[in-house]
């Protein structure tokens, strides 16, 4: 049962990694209290959930671009990077809007069918190198 956030917040934050990044519950419990650790003070970290091939860290927070950036600062790695996705939602809405990795199209979602894996080798070759130019039209 959900129960409303101890912070006033707007946001359902997610990061999300591969179930195979922590082998034991153990490592779970552990990345979840480091997570906690590095965040900052408006950001409520609501546990964890494990299943259909990732596991997902809740955090609600007013300021989702913030906690990410703290998070990249105390925690983030390229040997984390590699294999995250951060996305966050209103708290009363169904659409993600994606902030890891950066310009991704994909859509985020809690769990994933097998054909759309987002961390299946050679999935993130779909995001664009750069965002595309604006055509200026005189």
């Amino acid at each position: 049962m959900w129960h409303p956030p101890l912070v006033r917040t707007e946001y359902q934050l997610v990061f999300q990694f591969p179930e195979r990044a922590f082998p034991t519950r153990d490592e779970i419990v552990a990345f979840e209290d480091r997570l906690r650790a590095s965040l900052p003070r408006t950001c409520e970290v609501d546990g964890f959930d494990v299943g259909s091939g990732t596991v997902n860290f809740f955090v609600y927070t007013s300021a989702p671009a913030s906690a990410h950036r703290a998070f990249r600062e105390h925690l983030g790695t390229r040997a984390i990077e590699r294999h995250l996705r951060i996305a966050y939602r209103d708290v009363d809405g169904e659409t993600f809007t994606n902030l890891w990795p950066r310009r991704d199209p994909r859509p985020f979602r809690y769990a994933y069918p097998p054909s759309e894996d987002p961390f299946a080798r050679g999935a993130k070759r779909v995001i664009p190198k750069r965002s595309p130019r604006k055509s200026s039209t005189a």
